[in-house]
């Protein structure tokens, strides 16, 4: 993995500085990395990206309380010294989606249910690479789950893609977290046996995410299945009430040149609907079988 701001110790020193400073007790920064802020089309005008600092910290309650979970968002103060601007509850946080018109795919946005309301769009969040951007989103992906017990919806970023890429990146973000951590009072093998634990978890609740999707895939095909079958009943029905006209002798209804050319024309849109339906068959067909090898591949690793 090519080298990170999330790697920067004086990096980390200067957030938790900065949360200490903004008045937050008992905060500790888990993780923390440099992006660009944009929001689509301001950057469209002219105006350029904001560089900022995403903090992921965490704070454990000593009372019986639920731990909580917090994304700071730091800017650059006139003096280069960081300072807090956002702070967000990562309880809140319901979606992770990735830009799909961003052709790098390292841009993508959070979605707080708490912020509905707001007229204003949420901020677009632009990562150095790839690398990092799955650095983040998985970090975020394991405090979800590992303090609130749940994760997020995951859009626009392929599910298995990522599960993999964890796998093969576990122990740069164990590495990482151990230096976070030093001052904790919890064994070292206690920790990594929880950390292990979680990122399994997290890669396994990814893949049943693609699972699902793989189900609802399925329940599409089956609809299209059912949509070309009654094409072909509803086919078979005018067949037999053209044999009943037939029978009936009412070729003089049919003489009607105007009347033949429109029901000659509703077979080749009929025909032309089934064609279609049987190419999209064949693509969802297509678009399964990758997805099942995908998740065998994961299952195998």
């Amino acid at each position: 993995m090519a080298k990170s701001s999330a790697d920067d110790a004086e990096l980390r020193r200067a957030c938790a500085a900065a949360v200490g400073a903004s008045g937050a007790r008992g905060e500790e920064v888990s993780f923390s990395i440099r992006v660009a802020k944009g929001r689509g089309i301001f950057e469209k005008l002219g105006r350029l990206a904001k560089p900022r600092v995403l903090a992921l910290t965490t704070k454990h309650s000593s009372k019986g309380e639920a731990d909580k979970a917090f994304l700071r968002v730091l800017k650059y103060s006139s003096g280069a010294v960081l300072e807090p601007a956002k702070l967000y509850k990562l309880k809140h946080l319901t979606k992770v989606e990735v830009i799909s018109s961003d052709p790098s795919g390292c841009t993508f946005v959070l979605g707080f249910d708490n912020l509905r309301s707001q007229t204003v769009a949420p901020p677009q969040w632009t990562m150095r690479n790839i690398d990092d951007r799955n650095r983040l989103l998985f970090c975020i992906l394991n405090i979800c789950k590992e303090i609130l017990s749940y994760l997020p919806k995951v859009v626009g970023i392929d599910i298995v893609e990522l599960a993999l890429w964890a796998k093969e990146n576990t122990l740069t973000l164990d590495n990482q977290e151990n230096n976070n951590q030093e001052g904790r009072e919890t064994s070292v093998a206690t920790q990594t046996e929880r950390k292990v634990t979680a990122k399994v978890t997290v890669e396994n609740d990814l893949v049943s995410q693609a699972k699902d999707e793989e189900e609802d895939m399925e329940a599409l095909l089956d609809t299209y299945v059912m949509g070309i079958g009654e094409a072909d009943a509803f086919s078979e029905r005018l067949k037999q009430e053209l044999v009943a006209l037939e029978a009936a002798n009412v070729y003089q209804l049919l003489e009607s040149e105007p009347l033949i050319e429109e029901v000659l024309q509703g077979i080749d849109a009929a025909s032309a609907t089934i064609d279609d339906m049987d190419e999209w068959l064949r693509i969802f067909n297509l678009k399964l079988r990758h997805m099942r090898e995908d998740i065998s591949s994961v299952r195998i690793t």
